[in-house]
């Protein structure tokens, strides 16, 4: 393949669920291929589209639409208003790319350019970033979802867990699915120390600062507990997000000075300081807090949650709550609070453990499948 579109249709913001296609898109520029890139108009412009821009590579933003239709559509009912679609993505048709690349926050937010695709018989793949027990699609987009996906070339996603429930969205078999892996911001083959214990444990709630997904909420609850108070454990929060200012005032409102939000440091700075992992998260994908923990051989105390129970092994190389619930989060983290000596030891299992599944260089990975795609 020698043209390569690069499209994100993830509205929300850049973040770890960008990285694949942005890092896979500078192995195609540098081996002679053509590309382009295409993301939403974010809030926040990130450095990497900076990058690509003194790279000379041709950046879209696939939001906008005409002015003219954004005022009749203002004005006009829901079934008579005119279709924004084409605008969006009408870069594509100039460029008339042999492959489309279509990055989605979740498994259904690429509806739109998928049909666009299928339409202009542009070939594409999907990438499926999560999917979400509480975020059930329309009985029409259900219909849609059901008749894009197995146009597209393939459909990638980053947990089994997130196929069959996408399957069960959509109430069909996706034959044309694969497994793949989002790049991580750790070195592979670290030797990072665990860090020495004096006074206290410490352990890292890495994600962003989003209620709706991560259930910050859920951990406070459990933190909240007087026999989590009278522990010497103290829980750093990193990350950065919507919620921002309201986790803030939950843990002001709660009292937990066990509590600290430490804001967004680079992970191998994290695990210098930190002895395991907790997420409290209500859906996932593969979260890549999870996977850099276990690389840097800390354990997790995680949700059973989407992929988090095809990495960890309950009681082996971490600890699994059954569900998103403070009762739940409770009784899996005091599991691992009467092992906290062991620690160290299930980090080193967990370490073992996800080098066996995940590659040194994901963006490497995807990019060969890409290239064998095209052969």
């Amino acid at each position: 393949m020698n043209k390569i579109a690069f499209v994100s249709t993830n509205k929300s913001s850049w973040g770890g669920s960008e990285y694949l296609w942005y890092e896979t898109l500078l192995k195609f520029f540098s081996s002679g291929c053509k590309v382009i890139a295409s993301t939403p108009c974010w809030k926040e412009i990130p450095d990497a589209i900076g990058d690509l821009k003194s790279k000379n590579i041709p950046f879209f933003l696939n939001t906008s639409a005409s002015k003219f239709k954004k005022i009749y559509n203002r004005l006009t009912p829901s079934n008579l208003q005119l279709s924004q679609v084409e605008d969006g993505y009408k870069f594509l048709i100039g460029f008339n790319p042999e492959l489309v690349v279509i990055n989605q926050g979740g498994n259904s937010g690429g509806i739109d350019l998928m049909e666009f695709c299928i339409k202009k018989n542009f070939k594409f793949v999907s990438i499926i970033q999560a999917a979400n027990e509480a975020k059930w699609p329309s009985d029409e987009l259900s219909k849609r979802l059901a008749l894009a996906y197995p146009q597209a070339m393939k459909n990638y996603f980053v947990s089994d867990a997130n196929i069959k429930l996408t399957e069960l969205q959509i109430g069909q078999k996706i034959s044309n699915s694969k497994i793949i892996f989002n790049p991580f911001n750790v070195e592979y083959e670290n030797n990072i120390n665990y860090p020495e214990v004096n006074d206290f444990y410490f352990m890292a709630n890495v994600a962003r600062l989003e209620f709706f997904a991560k259930g910050q909420d859920i951990l406070f609850q459990v933190l909240n507990e007087k026999k989590w108070r009278d522990r010497n454990l103290i829980v750093n929060l990193y990350g950065k997000g919507l919620h921002q200012q309201s986790v803030e005032k939950l843990k002001n409102f709660l009292n937990l000075s066990h509590v600290k939000i430490q804001g967004h440091i680079k992970p191998m700075d994290i695990w210098r300081q930190n002895h395991a992992l907790i997420l409290t998260s209500r859906y996932e994908g593969l979260p890549l807090a999870l996977v850099e923990a276990m690389l840097c051989s800390r354990p997790g105390v995680v949700t059973q949650v989407s992929g988090n129970p095809e990495v960890i092994i309950d009681n082996e190389n971490g600890f699994l709550a059954k569900a998103a619930n403070a009762e739940f989060v409770d009784e899996a983290l005091e599991r691992a609070w009467i092992r906290r000596k062991e620690w160290e030891s299930i980090g080193g299992k967990a370490k073992n453990f996800i080098r066996s599944i995940i590659p040194k260089d994901p963006a490497e990975y995807f990019y060969n499948e890409l290239v064998n795609l095209g052969s």
